[in-house]
């Protein structure tokens, strides 16, 4: 019984390093690490990659708590707590709804919209630096793929809503 086990084991970790969900976790851990060097770089000392949960799913106009949760796929409490970090921070504000009194609606700062600026350019760039390593071709066909993935399994992630589009 115990060889039986043993030999399970072997077999899963035989390909273990090709794992899909591996592959990404560690491509999405590079990316993290990278962006919040970069923005430490550029003087965003305060900011915490968690952080990008909630500015990576503002809207201009503004936009609620609740829905930021849904967006960014968290709780409500963990994006409360990302709001008070970034409101402490200068880099957001908040309002009353005008029409729903349990509502706040979330507003970019002056210096909120500079961070999203800045972070957007360092995304691209190290975007940039992937597709340097697998190729143009390469990097747009993983971006295909990806996209298609996303679209099956969460698709509110693409609405027809002009902000959320990329520029392609």
């Amino acid at each position: 019984m115990q060889e039986t086990l043993d030999e399970q084991i072997r077999q899963l970790t035989i390909g273990r390093s090709r794992l899909l969900v591996k592959l990404l976790s560690i491509t999405k851990k590079d990316l993290d690490n990278r962006l919040n060097e970069r923005l430490q770089e550029l003087g965003y000392t305060d900011f915490k990659i968690g952080d990008m949960a909630l500015l990576a799913n503002m809207k201009l106009e503004g936009i609620i708590n609740n829905e930021l949760a849904k967006k960014a796929k968290i709780t409500k409490q963990a994006m409360s707590k990302v709001a008070k970090n970034l409101e402490a921070g200068g880099y957001i504000y908040t309002q009353k709804h005008e029409t729903d009194n349990r509502a706040t609606v979330i507003f970019l700062t002056g210096k909120g919209k500079e961070l999203l600026i800045a972070a957007s350019k360092c995304v691209r760039e190290i975007e940039n630096y992937y597709a340097q390593i697998i190729g143009k071709t390469d990097a747009e066909r993983l971006r295909e793929i990806l996209t298609k993935l996303v679209k099956e399994i969460h698709p509110a992630c693409f609405n027809t809503d002009t902000t959320d589009q990329d520029s392609q």
